[in-house]
C-alpha cells in the first residue's frame, strides 16, 4: 500500500518511520538498501525504501529518532508519545515544504496510531491481514533463511511493555524475561540468547498477542480498514477500496497487481483453534486484571509452551 501511494507525484512517503535502522543509518546505508538486496517479497521499487529520507541525514542517524521508538515503546506508557509526535511534525513539515501531502507506511504505529490521530490529524488506514498466514511468514524466514528476526521483534515487543500494561502482563503469563534499556541491538541479542530455540506455538502465542492487542488499539483511529487478503482476491473489493481512498483523500491508486502470499496451514505443528482460544482467554484476563484483581494464571515459563500436533 506505501508503494502504490509512493506513485503519486502528490506525496512523500515515508517508509517504516518508527524501523530502528534509522538510528544509525547513513546515506550510503539508505541507497543500497533497496527491495532486491533482501529476500523482501515485496514488488519492485523504482527508488531505495529510505530514500525520502536522504535530506535529513547529516552523518549517521534520522534527527529526532530515538532507538526506542522501534519496539521498546510500541506499546505506549502512561507518559504519552511525545517524542514520537516531536520526530513525525519533521516528517510532516519536509512534505508540507515541498507542497506535498505526506505518507507515512508504518508496520509498528498499530498501537500508537490513536494517540498520533489525536496530535496530528490525517487520514488513517490500518491494513488487516489474517493473522496465522501473516506469522507463518514471518517464521519462514526462520525455517528458510536461518533469520529470526521477524519472529523476535514480536517478542521484544511484549518482554519491553510496561509490567502493568495488558500486553506485559501477557510476558510475564509466558515467562519472558525482563530487559534492560540499553538498545534495540543489545536488546535484541540478550533475548534472543535468552530464548532460542523457542517452540512454534510459544511464537504463534506472542504473534497473536501482539496482533489482537494493537489492532484493538488502532481501530479507534482508522478511518479505512482494509482486508489484504480479500484486496488480492475480489477485484469488486479493489474498485470500492480505491474509490474510498479516492474520495477521502484525492489519491488514485493502482490496486491491481496485489498479491498476497499464501503459506501451507498443513505444517503448523500445533492445534491453532486450540491454541488461538486459550491465547484470546489469558489475554482478556491481562487485560481486566487491575479491574477485577484477577491475576492471569501463570504459565510455568517456556516449557509451558510445548508444540503439540493439530488434531484436525
Amino acid at each position: 500500500m506505501w508503494s502504490r501511494f509512493r506513485q503519486s507525484a502528490h506525496a512523500i512517503c515515508f517508509y517504516e518511520p518508527f524501523h530502528e535502522a534509522l538510528a544509525r543509518c547513513t546515506a550510503k546505508k539508505i541507497r543500497r538498501d533497496t527491495h532486491s538486496s533482501w529476500n523482501s517479497r515485496h514488488p519492485p521499487l523504482d527508488q531505495p525504501y529510505r530514500q525520502e529520507y536522504l535530506p535529513f541525514i547529516r552523518l549517521r542517524g534520522m534527527p529526532g529518532y530515538r532507538d526506542e521508538f522501534a519496539v521498546a515503546r510500541y506499546f505506549p506508557s502512561a507518559d504519552g508519545i511525545e517524542p514520537e509526535l516531536k520526530y513525525l511534525r519533521r516528517l510532516l513539515a519536509q512534505a508540507s515544504r515541498a507542497g506535498k501531502s505526506a505518507v507515512l507506511g508504518f508496520s509498528r504505529s498499530l498501537a500508537r496510531s490513536a494517540a498520533i490521530k489525536r496530535a496530528l490529524g490525517g487520514y488513517h488506514i490500518v491494513v488487516q491481514r489474517n493473522p496465522l498466514q501473516q506469522w507463518l511468514s514471518c517464521r519462514s524466514y526462520r525455517v528458510n533463511e536461518a533469520s529470526n528476526y521477524f519472529e523476535l521483534c514480536h517478542f521484544l515487543i511484549l518482554a519491553l511493555a510496561s509490567p502493568d500494561s495488558p500486553a506485559g502482563r501477557f510476558a510475564h503469563h509466558l515467562g519472558l524475561p525482563r530487559l534492560p534499556h540499553n538498545g534495540f541491538r543489545k536488546q535484541y541479542k540478550a533475548l534472543q540468547a535468552e530464548i532460542y530455540p523457542w517452540s512454534d506455538e510459544l511464537s504463534y502465542r506472542v504473534f497473536l498477542a501482539v496482533h489482537v492487542l494493537s489492532h484493538e488499539m488502532a481501530q479507534s483511529a482508522a478511518d479505512l480498514a482494509i482486508d489484504m487478503d480479500r484486496l488480492n482476491m475480489d477485484p469488486a473489493y479493489r474498485n470500492k477500496v480505491r474509490n474510498t481512498i479516492f474520495g477521502r483523500t484525492g489519491f488514485t491508486l493502482s490496486l491491481d497487481e496485489c498479491h498476497a502470499g499464501k503459506h501451507d496451514v498443513s505444517q503448523v505443528p500445533f492445534d491453532v483453534v486450540a491454541v488461538e482460544r486459550d491465547t484470546l482467554r489469558v489475554l482478556r484476563q491481562c487485560q481486566s486484571y487491575g479491574s477485577n484483581g484477577a491475576e492471569p494464571e501463570d504459565q510455568g515459563g517456556f516449557a509451558g509452551l510445548v508444540a503439540r500436533q493439530p488434531t484436525t
